[in-house]
């Protein structure tokens, strides 16, 4: 991420069937916030149920749907709607419509960042199934903490 005469240059970050565009990256830009729009196309998702520690999570639809579990609830989420996620709530989605859904998703304070998701980046280039036990300690190093799901 940089900013040109107050204009972001916003850094993408792909992940199989999820892009990510970085507005602004709170680790790199002081941690108040970590703003990023995220494109999830039908039939992917964060399907490892996990939840945060020392951060609150929001993410506002902005195109298509994604379905939510929030806390052993499954939800339907669309256009104007609003998913707000406080530390310590377990929750996963998946996009299982048939068109992409855009969110815009903030993270405050903003400690985590575009960084998390260039490690989990790194251990899926190599084709085939990832390591779990890299993603977990990635996932641990960053302060989110995979949950079995039940």
């Amino acid at each position: 991420m940089s900013v040109t005469g107050g204009v972001v240059e916003a850094e993408e970050i792909r992940l199989g069937g999820i892009v990510l565009r970085f507005l602004i990256d709170g680790p790199t830009s002081g941690g108040g916030v970590t703003m990023f729009e995220m494109t999830v196309a039908p039939g992917a998702g964060m399907p490892i149920p996990h939840h945060h520690v020392g951060f609150d999570e929001s993410g506002y639809g902005v195109s298509g749907r994604l379905r939510f579990m929030l806390d052993g609830q499954s939800m339907d989420t669309g256009p104007g709607d609003l998913v707000w996620i406080e530390r310590g709530k377990v929750h996963a989605f998946t996009n299982p419509f048939d068109e992409p859904a855009r969110v815009l998703c903030t993270i405050t304070p903003g400690v985590l960042g575009a960084e998390y998701f260039r490690e989990i980046r790194g251990l899926l280039a190599g084709g085939g199934p990832p390591d779990v036990k890299a993603m977990v300690a990635v996932m641990l190093k960053h302060g989110l903490v995979p949950v079995k799901a039940e």
